[in-house]
């Protein structure tokens, strides 16, 4: 019996996430959101994690690495920016982000980092996603990473670990150009072979890799980031900011051709694609279809043995 596999990634309803600039309907309530959500403070840059407190998320490494940005740039624009992390502030899957954060930040922690709770609809985390300059998410291992999705839709630049599934909304290239097109011999980019990616994507490369597991999944690699490299990754990126040209600000400039690229077939991003996709993949599932007879005679065997299909290199 054969085995069919194609690839369907994530798809996100592009009329749901979008984009809210100067000129939409919406602007107004966009910005009355972001005043209450910023407690009224002029922030110019707004650095977002959205996703739950639990070990892997690597939140307190996120929090360590923007203080560490902090440091690189002048008190006159650190009071310019801020960090909201969108998810429980203590849970015991995670830690207590209360502790972490006054730890790093003492008398400026509720200025730098900023707590939001609510569960809203499709409508709140456009709004949210919107309110912040780019977003930010350093998981040590990641199947997908829906965040980082969601704000590409609303044309808003990320900042993530080159782990699991987000290492696929970077678009990386290989050395003609194309999309890395992965393989059994070639199943991640977590050891940077390739560098080349889109504009939108502001990537850090783990520092170091460790297997993890359990009994259900008994080996997955965990990539490990080193703060000072996000750190790095937060200061390009506010640098871009600030940037100007003819066509406008810099990084927002990228933060839209990542929204190009996750609505266009070539990504298979949005929700019409994925459903387009899905129906291709089924279609191709019946047309191909060898049915099973009406017994198996199946000999036990010992368990056949996995390794590694491309050389670990250092």
């Amino acid at each position: 019996m054969r085995t069919l596999i194609s690839y369907v990634p994530h798809g996100i309803n592009e009329d749901n996430f979008f984009p809210i600039h100067e000129d939409h309907e919406k602007f107004q309530e966009l910005k009355e959101f972001r005043s209450k959500l910023l407690g009224g403070k002029d922030y110019t840059f707004v650095l977002l994690f959205n996703s739950r407190n639990i070990r892997r998320k690597q939140i307190p490494d996120t929090l360590l690495a923007f203080k560490t940005f902090l440091d690189q740039i002048s008190p006159e624009q650190q009071e310019k920016c801020c960090i909201v992390l969108h998810t429980q502030p203590v849970d015991d899957n995670g830690t207590d982000l209360y502790a972490v954060r006054d730890m790093l930040f003492g008398d400026k922690a509720e200025h730098h980092v900023i707590f939001s709770q609510e569960k809203g609809d499709n409508n709140y985390m456009n709004l949210l996603y919107n309110s912040a300059t780019g977003v930010i998410l350093l998981s040590s291992n990641e199947g997908w990473g829906l965040s980082i999705t969601e704000a590409l839709m609303c044309g808003k630049p990320v900042i993530a670990n080159v782990t699991g599934g987000m290492q696929d909304q970077a678009r990386f290239e290989d050395e003609n150009g194309n999309w890395l097109d992965m393989s059994e011999t070639f199943s991640t980019n977590h050891l940077g072979k390739y560098t080349r990616c889109g504009k939108w994507f502001f990537p850090v490369f783990p520092s170091n890799i460790s297997i993890q597991g359990s009994p259900q999944t008994p080996y997955i690699t965990d990539d490990r980031i080193h703060f000072k490299d996000a750190a790095n990754q937060i200061k390009v990126m506010f640098g871009l900011n600030e940037l100007e040209d003819a066509e406008g600000n810099v990084l927002r400039k990228f933060g839209m051709e990542g929204r190009a690229w996750v609505t266009s077939d070539e990504s298979g991003m949005s929700a019409k694609n994925m459903c387009k996709n899905l129906t291709k993949s089924i279609d191709h599932l019946f047309e191909n279809w060898e049915g099973r007879e009406s017994y198996e005679v199946i000999q036990v065997e010992p368990r056949k043995k996995k390794f590694v299909k491309y050389p670990i290199s250092y």
